[in-house]
C-alpha cells in the first residue's frame, strides 16, 4: 500500500517549508534513511529522509514550491501500488496554486549542470526561469546575474508584457521573500526591539598577524585548510568570555541566564542569505579543533546542508566583515544573546617608533550588547580583555 511523505516540521518555529531540489526522481528505490528531497526551512535548508523503503511512485510538489508543514509531497510504495486519484495539494504561497498531481510536470534535468552564479541561480528560481534556457540564449558557458535579468527581459518582450511593475515614476521588481528571509526579518526586528549599546576599540595586529604567517607555513598541509583570522579570534574571544560572564548571557522573565558552556556563534554569508552556525563548546577546543569545525560549518553552510543542530544553543555571536574591505561594524544582537563581536578590516596606520614613523596593521572591533544584561564597564572590560589576547595571542595560541 503506497505511503505518503508529508513535509515535517524540522525547526520549533517552522511553519512553511520551501522545497529546493529532489534528490531521487519518479520511479527510482529508496531505502530508509535515504535523504530524499531538500527543504528550505526559517533556519537553513536540510535534507529530509525517507523513513520507509519502496519506490518513489510520485512527486506531488515541484522544486521552488513552498507549501505548510504537514503537506503530502509524494508517494513512496511498491510497484504497481495504486495512488489515490484526488489528492488535494496545498497551493504553494505567493505562488500558482497546484490544480493536481497530474498537472505537475518533473524534469530529470540537473539545475546543477549549468555553471552559474550563486546570485544568478538565485534569480533564477525567483524568476521560475530555467537556467539551460539562459545559457541557450546568451550562448556562453557560464551565466551571470546579467545573464538571466537579459533573458527575462526578451522574454516578456517575446509574451508582450511590460517588463517591471510601475508605482508612479519609479520602477521596481517584487521580489517574494523565502521562508529562510522571512524567518531572518523577524529575527531582526526582535533584536531591534531589545534596548542595545555598543562599545568599540582599535587592536594591534602586529603579534596576530607575525604568529598568523608562522603558523600558516604548513597548517594547509597539514590540516587541509587555510588558516583564517576568524580561526584564530574565535578561541580568543571564548577565552574572553570565560572572564565576562554576563555577555554570554540571556534575558529571560525569570531572570538572566549566565550560561556556564561557551557555544560560539560564527555568522556566514550563503546564496540564500546570512546563517549563524555554532561552535560547541568552543573555550574547551584547542585552535586547530575549532578551526576545523568552522571550515566544517562553512562547507556545510555553502552547500545548504546545515542541519538544524548546528544552528541551535548559540550563546554568543562573532561577525567578520574585514574580508568585504568594511573598517567598521556595529551588528545587531543576535536574540537571544546578550552580546555580538563584530570584527572590521585589517588596515595599515602611520604611528612613531622610536621617533621614526612606521607602519603597523590594525583593525576595530566592536561588541553590542543587551543594556538589560550588560552594563558600560561590564561591555568595556569584555572589548579590553579581547584586545589584550589578540595582541598578545601567543599565550593561547602558541
Amino acid at each position: 500500500m503506497a505511503t505518503q511523505v508529508i513535509l515535517p516540521k524540522l525547526t520549533y518555529e517552522m511553519e512553511e517549508g520551501r522545497i529546493l531540489e529532489w534528490l531521487c526522481e519518479e520511479g527510482n528505490a529508496v531505502f530508509a534513511g535515504q535523504a530524499l528531497f531538500v527543504v528550505e526551512t526559517d533556519k537553513a535548508s536540510i535534507e529530509v529522509l525517507a523513513e520507509e523503503a519502496g519506490i518513489l511512485l510520485r512527486v506531488l510538489v515541484p522544486t521552488d514550491a513552498v507549501v505548510p508543514v504537514g503537506t503530502a509531497v509524494a508517494w513512496i510504495g511498491a510497484p504497481g501500488d495504486a495512488i489515490p486519484e484526488v489528492e488535494a495539494l496545498h497551493p504553494p504561497k505567493e505562488q500558482e496554486a497546484v490544480s493536481s498531481p497530474q498537472d505537475i510536470i518533473v524534469t530529470s534535468r540537473d539545475p546543477e549542470a549549468v555553471v552559474a552564479s550563486p546570485v544568478a541561480k538565485r534569480l533564477a528560481r525567483e524568476l521560475g526561469i530555467d537556467l539551460e534556457d539562459v545559457q541557450k540564449h546568451v550562448g556562453q558557458k557560464r551565466i551571470r546575474e546579467v545573464d538571466v535579468r537579459a533573458y527575462a527581459d526578451a522574454r516578456r518582450t517575446a509574451m508582450g508584457t511590460e517588463g517591471p511593475e510601475v508605482a508612479g515614476d519609479a520602477e521596481f521588481e517584487l521580489i517574494k521573500p523565502t521562508p529562510l528571509q522571512r524567518a531572518m526579518a523577524l529575527h531582526l526586528s526582535q533584536a531591534a526591539a531589545i534596548p542595545q549599546a555598543a562599545a568599540a576599540c582599535e587592536v594591534n595586529l602586529t603579534s596576530l598577524e607575525l604568529l598568523r604567517n608562522e603558523l600558516s607555513a604548513d597548517w594547509e598541509a597539514s590540516h587541509g585548510f587555510r588558516l583564517s583570522y576568524t580561526h584564530m579570534l574565535a578561541p580568543l574571544v571564548a577565552l574572553a568570555l570565560e572572564s565576562c560572564p554576563t555577555l554570554n548571557a540571556t534575558w529571560t522573565d525569570e531572570g538572566i541566564r549566565l550560561y556556564r558552556t561557551i557555544n560560539l556563534g560564527v555568522a556566514m554569508a550563503s546564496d540564500r542569505g546570512l546563517v549563524v552556525p555554532v561552535v560547541r563548546a568552543a573555550n574547551q577546543l584547542l585552535l586547530a579543533e575549532i578551526a576545523s569545525e568552522i571550515v566544517r560549518l562553512q562547507r556545510a553552510t555553502m552547500g545548504n546542508r546545515l542541519p538544524p543542530q548546528d544552528l541551535e544553543g548559540g550563546t554568543f555571536t562573532i561577525t567578520n566583515v574585514g574580508m568585504l574591505g568594511i573598517t567598521l561594524s556595529i551588528p545587531l544582537l543576535n536574540p537571544p544573546q546578550s552580546g555580538i563581536l563584530g570584527i572590521g578590516a585589517k588596515r595599515a596606520q602611520l604611528v612613531l617608533k622610536d621617533g621614526q614613523p612606521v607602519t603597523i596593521p590594525v583593525t576595530w572591533i566592536t561588541v553590542a550588547f543587551d543594556h538589560r544584561v550588560v552594563d558600560g564597564v561590564a561591555a568595556a572590560a569584555f572589548l579590553q580583555r579581547v584586545k589584550e589576547l589578540m595582541e598578545n595571542p601567543r599565550s593561547v595560541l602558541g
